[in-house]
């Protein structure tokens, strides 16, 4: 492996001579670090979400003419100040992040901070060799240097691109182990480019404490490795080594793995992954509570997919004859529930696959939401006629 410039001075945004001539009009040398580097050099393809360093062969960091630099961006977009004096720009297609090189100093007192337990201290002239250290992994501290227009340069000082080549995932710096969001990270990059860990990798997750990180961290990283449910299935055996891990579900979801995958058709929504749960027969309100989730959704969700499963038993003439009769009928008041339910969920959701869920699992009944209800029905008692709309369709199955 080996970086391809014209490769990737062809990719380049139109807008970047103009962005380039204005950092280096403050002084500044840019160099595109991080997570957009690292998918170039495997891929080969540069993506438009870019983490910006900024050094100065000559100035210390200056907060002054770090808000002049933020001010004049906001010709490239919209332009905002975040935490860790970061700015972000966001063009039409790109989003830009500009920072200083920075050392991390962590803190025992902030020790139950989570990703937050570090102070920092910005330092313009930092070598790109110092700095990488306190990034994670080395396949993230490449770097791609812009001195001027038609010099650049590819910086690797911890070697990650050999490291990417070998297939393993080596960690950074000696400060590894102490953000617990690493855990995370190193799970999901394992996974996602199919990577072994190094020894001393391995033994660092080992000792790490985790059980200090956010439930959003955890979704986060969980959608980033594109695989969430072979990511969830990963956490849960690293929980035979750290038992102190906090999960939503726990090991009695692997047992029933391969058909919680079939019914989870939708891995990047919190309420698919509770019907799935439900539908297993684990109750989805651990999920509800680890996530802070609206627990009126979670009741219904729950209830829906209990009902559901109800109906791989049930079949549509089980309701076919008089409707006096039927009404009667114990199993005729769940239909009626599970419809209604159904199309609650579908109006206030739409995009739930409910009705996907049902013509893959319950095809007897998909009809059922398919044909028109009728609507004169005034010759039936107001209390009766959702009831008689509900039969009307069952005598049609």
């Amino acid at each position: 492996m080996s970086f391809n410039k014209k490769k990737f001075e062809a990719q380049l945004p139109d807008f970047f001579p103009d962005l380039l001539g204005e950092l280096t009009g403050f002084g500044f040398i840019p160099t595109l670090v991080g997570g957009v580097v690292r998918d170039f050099m495997i891929s080969g393809s540069l993506g438009h979400d870019w983490d910006i360093e900024l050094t100065h062969e000559t100035l210390s960091f200056n907060k002054d003419l770090w808000k002049n630099l933020g001010k004049n961006l906001t010709r490239f977009g919209k332009t905002t100040f975040l935490s860790y004096d970061v700015i972000r720009v966001e063009t039409k297609d790109h989003q830009l992040e500009f920072s200083p090189p920075r050392r991390e100093k962590f803190e025992e007192h902030l020790a139950g901070e989570g990703h937050r337990n570090f102070t920092v201290d910005f330092d313009f002239k930092m070598p790109f060799s110092e700095a990488v250290k306190r990034r994670d992994f080395t396949l993230n501290s490449m770097g791609i240097r812009f001195k001027h227009k038609n010099e650049i340069e590819f910086l690797d000082p911890l070697e990650g691109l050999r490291h990417i080549g070998e297939g393993v995932l080596y960690p950074a710096g000696e400060d590894f182990i102490k953000d617990p969001v690493r855990f995370l990270r190193a799970i999901r990059f394992a996974r996602k480019f199919k990577l072994t860990f190094d020894p001393q990798l391995l033994k660092l997750l080992h000792s790490m404490k985790v059980d200090n990180f956010s439930a959003v961290y955890l979704w986060t990283e969980m959608q980033k490795s594109l695989d969430p449910i072979g990511y969830y299935q990963d956490l849960l055996k690293w929980q035979n080594h750290h038992p102190e891990l906090k999960l939503p579900v726990g090991a009695e979801l692997l047992p029933h793995i391969e058909d919680f995958k079939k019914v989870l058709l939708d891995p990047t929504r919190h309420e698919t992954w509770m019907i799935a749960l439900e539908w297993i027969g684990i109750s989805c309100l651990s999920w509800q509570q680890y996530f802070s989730l609206s627990s009126d959704t979670c009741r219904r969700l729950g209830r829906w997919a209990q009902e559901s499963r109800a109906f791989e038993k049930i079949l549509p003439e089980n309701f076919h004859g008089d409707f006096e009769v039927v009404k009667a009928l114990p199993d005729f008041e769940l239909l009626f529930d599970w419809y209604f339910t159904t199309k609650q969920l579908m109006q206030k959701n739409p995009n739930l696959p409910l009705l996907r869920m049902i013509d893959e699992y319950l095809p007897s009944w998909i009809h059922l939401y398919r044909f028109e209800a009728v609507k004169d029905v005034k010759h039936i008692d107001p209390p009766l006629r959702a009831m008689y709309q509900v039969w009307n369709l069952c005598q049609r199955l």
